[in-house]
Order: structure tokens, then C-alpha cells, then sequence
């Protein structure tokens, strides 16, 4: 809307990360919302802290979550990439406010899998690249070869084109 006095004004929509339960941010495929999950248990932080019963019980709540993830990836609702960068991120968002928190901390993390899957996302979309510049190069050799292409000038291109070395753009022929 815009005022008698020049100025504009939106209203915008504020989505409450904490409204949402478990079912129904899975549901509703609002699964950028689970980092901030943990959010939901912040008063009780102090509880889980002292009580190992309630514990366990958020460390259950937070296996529901890893093994729906594990789940959809499998169907190949989310790629592996999706399912290890959530993870990546709610552990970042645990680690930073519950750091008064150890025994939340550590506990939700043992679950969701701490610092090993920290990479693993990274790690993946690495070797998904290098794998698609392993086609890319395997595709471009069998096109220059069909259309006649000297293997000298191939091995010139593809060294170029791809910054190989002469020892690895033999293996391409």
C-alpha cells in the first residue's frame, strides 16, 4: 500500500518455526524448518539437562527426524545431499544455543550424528562434480574420436579444456 506521503508499506507473513510439530513440518514438506526445531525445546533445556529420562526423550523425538530423513532419501524425496546438509545445520543451530547445555548438546548430536556428517554433505556434492566431469571428459573423447579426431589433437583438447595433466588424459583414451 502505498501512503499519501510517498512511503510504502507490506505486510508480511511471519512463519513461526516453534507452531509447527514434528508430523506436521514432514506433512507440510517444510523440512528447512527442521534446524530450528530445536528451538520448541529451549525453555526445557534446563529439565533435560538435569533429567535423563527427559533426555532420552528428545534424543527419541530427534531419532524420529533422522530416520524420516534416512527414509526420505531412500524414495528419493531428497537427495543424500539435502538429507546430510539438514542434519549439518541443526547440529550448527544446536551448537550454538545450547552451548550451556552439554548433555543436550552431546545427546541430540550422538543421534543426529555430530561432526562426521559436518563434511559428508560437502563431500558428496565434491564427488558428484567429479563425476560429471569424468562424463563430461569420457563423453567429449568418444565424440572427437567418432568424428575422426587425431588422438594427438584429443588428448591436446581435453587437456585443455579440463586442466589435465598429459599422464591423465591418456587414461581417457
Amino acid at each position: 500500500m502505498v501512503t499519501p506521503g510517498g512511503t510504502v508499506e507490506y505486510d508480511i507473513l511471519v512463519m513461526k518455526s516453534q507452531q509447527y510439530t514434528l508430523e506436521e513440518i514432514f506433512k507440510k514438506e517444510l523440512l528447512l524448518l527442521i534446524p530450528f526445531y530445536i528451538f520448541s525445546h529451549e525453555t526445557r533445556f534446563e529439565d533435560y539437562e538435569k533429567d535423563e529420562i527427559k533426555l532420552n526423550a528428545l534424543q527419541s523425538e530427534y531419532e524420529q527426524i533422522k530416520n524420516k530423513l534416512e527414509e526420505l532419501s531412500e524414495k528419493g524425496t531428497i537427495s543424500e545431499y539435502t538429507r546430510c546438509t539438514i542434519i549439518d545445520m541443526s547440529n550448527k543451530v544446536l551448537e550454538h544455543i545450547a552451548k550451556k547445555y552439554h548433555a543436550v548438546r552431546e545427546g541430540v548430536k550422538s543421534v543426529m550424528g555430530g561432526k562426521v556428517l559436518e563434511y559428508e554433505a560437502k563431500t558428496i556434492k565434491r564427488e558428484g562434480i567429479k563425476e560429471g566431469i569424468k562424463e563430461g571428459i569420457e563423453g567429449t573423447v568418444s565424440i572427437l574420436k567418432n568424428l575422426g579426431v587425431p588422438q594427438q589433437t584429443i588428448l591436446a583438447n581435453i587437456q585443455e579444456q579440463y586442466n589435465l595433466s598429459p599422464e591423465d588424459s591418456k587414461k581417457y583414451l
